[in-house]
């Protein structure tokens, strides 16, 4: 159980990054037509990857 948890978190943190990593290849155009901007990146991974 211990190990399925780890893998759980290391499978959210690489969705995290590859969200990351997508969002900032956008510009700033098509950042702000799906509503958001350079600021909200990290943010906007880090929900995506876990949910909160």
């Amino acid at each position: 159980m211990f190990l399925t948890k780890i893998f759980a978190y290391l499978r959210a943190l690489r969705i995290q990054y590859q969200t990351q990593i997508a969002l900032q290849k956008l510009d700033a155009r098509e950042l702000a037509d799906i509503g958001l901007n350079r600021d909200q990146i990290d943010d906007v991974a880090h929900r995506v990857a876990f949910g909160q």
